[in-house]
């Protein structure tokens, strides 16, 4: 079944993120090697899981869950829950979540056109793709 990007939500430390253009999550798990001294093959295990993910938002500075990210940045006391939920239309949903901090952010503004900013995000700790 396709997924609507209509359907799709992100929230950040509990508010849902508003007026979202594009959102992406990458997650990945890299292969550690563990070859021996002496082996002729080369053998590894699964590493560490890690992931990072991007807005496109259409800014609002009175928008709570922007504020909250644009602050986190400044703060960074903790990390903020965050939950990327990819809704289908049969009502099933691929939800990416985990704890993640700011770690950048690009506000752009051209004059008569929609403030836009760009954030991205470091998870941390463990990461649940459900």
């Amino acid at each position: 079944m396709a997924i609507s990007g209509a359907l799709s939500s992100f929230s950040f430390g509990g508010t849902t993120v508003a007026a979202v253009g594009t959102a992406s999550v990458s997650t990945s798990r890299p292969a550690q090697i563990i070859t021996g001294i002496g082996d002729t093959s080369d053998t590894f295990i699964a590493g560490v899981m890690g992931g990072t993910a991007s807005l496109d938002i259409f800014f609002d500075e009175a928008s709570a869950g922007h504020l909250t990210m644009t602050s986190n940045i400044g703060s960074a006391s903790a990390a903020a829950a965050v939950v990327f939920t990819l809704a289908t239309v049969s009502s099933n949903a691929l939800t990416v979540s985990g704890n993640a901090y700011v770690t950048g952010y690009d506000i752009t503004a051209t004059a008569g056109q929609v403030v836009r900013a760009t954030i991205n995000l470091q998870f941390t700790g463990a990461i649940t793709v459900a």
